[in-house]
């Protein structure tokens, strides 16, 4: 007995243990999945130098980068409707036989294109025109600790969860060109909580924002991203945050993922409590002998509002 390969030299087969071992799309997402998220992508990259099956997976694998989208979507804001509307593209995306690139992966160009669409700061008429609002004020009431007032936050409780900002691509609703009016597009708004019909909204091409009853409107806004992908709509007075959709009922697509009204809120929300601080309010008189506090969070205090 011997250990020796009795094939001759001449035709014998190098094998790397390491391309032998990463074969297969699935076999290596299987060694691999604990590590699938976007905080590991780079690493994952820099694996595939160690062999060249393992850089042909990671850049071609639909599988492989179908995972790393759920990963790094589920705990994004509208992962139901991105991911329904990723799985309902991609249908379309095997069934084009006209394709001219084969190498093109889909998942790949999908998770990119999610990753800049993210930096997006400004929002587009139907965008806006399609979400829901949680409304709340920054300002609470005010309550009595250790003979202090303190002002709770009024981000602890919705004055609204039905907020819409209702447009149509009207004559009602188009800005001349050339008009003098600071805003470029306007509608109505609904869900507002002091219920009142009429109040309508304002927006100019920066996603500047107001809304109120004319000529008294409230301050301006800005609409804005939040690190959750998720949108903000916030004034000094209130701040207004999208209700992340729930899944569909058409089956097909629909995500398995869990999205109940308490777990919603609390991630939509979530950020801004936690930062709560007590701070002196501005401009209140000394209530026995102690200032008026308030819960504000640092983004409250840090941010500049528009004028």
């Amino acid at each position: 007995m011997t250990d020796v390969n009795p094939t001759s030299d001449q035709h014998q087969v190098v094998c790397d243990p390491i391309d032998f071992t990463f074969t297969t799309p699935d076999l290596i997402l299987n060694i691999i999945r604990p590590l699938i998220d976007a905080q590991s992508l780079p690493a994952l990259l820099s694996l595939s130098t160690i062999s060249t099956n393992f850089l042909q997976i990671i850049r071609t694998s639909e599988t492989f980068w179908k995972e790393l989208c759920r990963q790094r979507w589920k705990e994004k804001w509208g992962f139901h409707r991105r991911w329904e509307d990723a799985l309902k593209w991609y249908d379309v995306f095997n069934n084009d036989q006209g394709r001219s690139d084969t190498r093109v992966t889909f998942w790949r160009e999908r998770y990119f294109e999610e990753e800049q669409d993210a930096t997006r700061q400004s929002i587009s008429l139907r965008e806006l025109n399609s979400l829901t609002f949680d409304f709340r004020f920054w300002i609470g009431q005010p309550t009595v600790v250790n003979e202090r007032i303190v002002v709770k936050s009024g981000l602890l409780q919705s004055a609204s969860r039905d907020v819409r900002f209702w447009w149509k691509d009207d004559e009602e609703n188009r800005v001349e060109e050339g008009s003098e009016e600071w805003f470029s597009y306007r509608g109505v708004l609904t869900g507002h909580p002091c219920r009142e019909p009429g109040i309508e909204w304002f927006m100019n091409d920066s996603s500047i924002i107001q809304w109120g009853f004319r000529p008294n409107l409230w301050p301006k806004g800005e609409i804005r991203r939040t690190e959750n992908w998720g949108w903000e709509i916030r004034n000094p007075n209130v701040v207004m945050r999208a209700i992340d959709p729930l899944p569909s009922l058409d089956g097909s697509n629909a995500t398995n993922e869990g999205n109940d009204l308490i777990n919603v809120d609390e991630g939509l929300w979530k950020d801004l409590i936690d930062s709560l601080e007590n701070v002196p309010m501005r401009n209140a008189p000394e209530v026995n002998g102690y200032p008026v506090n308030a819960e504000l969070p640092r983004s409250f205090l840090d941010h500049p509002f528009i004028e």
